[in-house]
């Protein structure tokens, strides 16, 4: 994809909420740390905003480059390629993770009796569709479906305000604060440190000086919502809904006696999740086309289809599976890409501009 293909300020702050709250709205985040949930997840929303500042800050220094661009500059072609690589396998590997995340919600709330195989294709060609399309019609359609996912959480919130019980918010650190830290580095990594992914996206943006202020606004609302839906989660819930139950706002959602919004639900739950999907799909394609020095990025965008949706189904045996990966072993599994290759990857760029510094000195 050639970088004259621009989204505006607007779109790159609602593509970024989309992708923040992507699969965060059909689970917990922070969930192991039962009632105080709310706390670690406060704890793991300001840690991802110190991280997403130091990928902005990695950005700025090398304007205009994507991800696979500032590898090469930093590194050297042939290191700085297979970074980029595993870069790229860890952008497949989450969005066959968010994919498989949206098939498993759907067979297990929503049409229990539809093959797995059958959702993960019918999503994947979705998709697909706005993939090949470009970043520029993904931009446009997470314009039109986002706020709608925004406004229904709020709705829902609303609804059931009569039956929060804040009694469910203690005992506060009846476990002790190890529990709590535990759950915030979760959150940290699920879904704030994924946002490294936009070091991919960030040279779209037409408008450059708009880029700090439009991810200061989408960490604040997208962060704000979710810590509203925590709370709501909780309140409706209790320790024991959150800890047992498969997907929790589900179920919460489910409280509306008056209202049954389970086809509602769905769609708009399928519509936040299709976002995230798209930006890891999207940028998968862009930085094998920048490896390979092709001009279109369309033409990885079957096969990589086609990988995405054999991993989905071939990653995980059933749902509690999934569950127990997202929240016990993807943190641990994203720490070098999250935090040790972009803290590795400033200091070189920190060193390289003293060093040339110094040598005019």
């Amino acid at each position: 994809m050639i970088k004259e293909t621009q989204i505006s300020a607007v779109q790159f702050s609602i593509l970024l909420m989309g992708f923040i709250l992507g699969s965060t709205v059909i689970m917990i985040p922070g969930s192991s740390a039962h009632q105080n949930a709310w706390l670690a997840y406060i704890i793991g929303w300001l840690g991802g905003l110190c991280l997403f500042s130091m990928y902005l800050l990695l950005y700025q220094r090398h304007p205009h480059k994507t991800m696979i661009e500032i590898h090469q500059i930093l590194l050297g072609k042939w290191m700085g390629n297979i970074l980029s690589l595993l870069y790229l396998w860890y952008f497949l590997h989450l969005g066959t993770l968010v994919l498989r995340n949206f098939a498993e919600y759907a067979i297990t709330v929503n049409i229990p009796e539809t093959p797995l195989w059958f959702m993960i294709l019918l999503y994947i060609i979705a998709v697909g569709y706005s993939v090949k399309s470009g970043l520029e019609v993904t931009g446009r359609t997470a314009e039109l479906v986002v706020p709608f996912v925004f406004l229904f959480q709020l709705a829902i919130t609303l609804f059931l305000l009569p039956h929060m019980k804040f009694e469910n918010l203690r005992p506060f650190l009846g476990g002790g604060f190890a529990p709590v830290l535990s759950a915030s580095f979760a959150v940290l990594a699920f879904p704030f440190g994924e946002t490294v992914i936009f070091l991919m996206i960030f040279p779209y943006v037409n408008h450059q000086n708009k880029i700090k202020k439009s991810f200061l606004l989408s960490f604040l609302l997208a962060g704000g919502l979710l810590l509203m839906a925590i709370f709501r989660d909780i309140l409706i819930l209790g320790e024991a809904g959150i800890a047992r139950q498969v997907f929790p706002p589900h179920l919460t959602a489910k409280r509306i006696e008056f209202l049954n919004l389970d086809p509602l639900i769905g769609v708009m739950f399928f519509m936040g999740g299709g976002a995230k999907v798209c930006v890891c799909y999207l940028a998968v394609v862009i930085g094998l086309a920048q490896l390979t020095k092709s001009k279109d990025h369309r033409v990885f965008v079957y096969p990589i289809g086609v990988i995405l949706t054999g991993l989905s189904l071939w990653i995980y045996n059933n749902a509690p599976e999934m569950l127990l990966w997202a929240v016990e072993i993807w943190p641990y599994y994203s720490i070098p890409f999250q935090i040790v290759f972009p803290i590795m990857l400033l200091m070189i760029s920190l060193l390289k501009k003293s060093g040339k510094q110094h040598i005019k000195g």
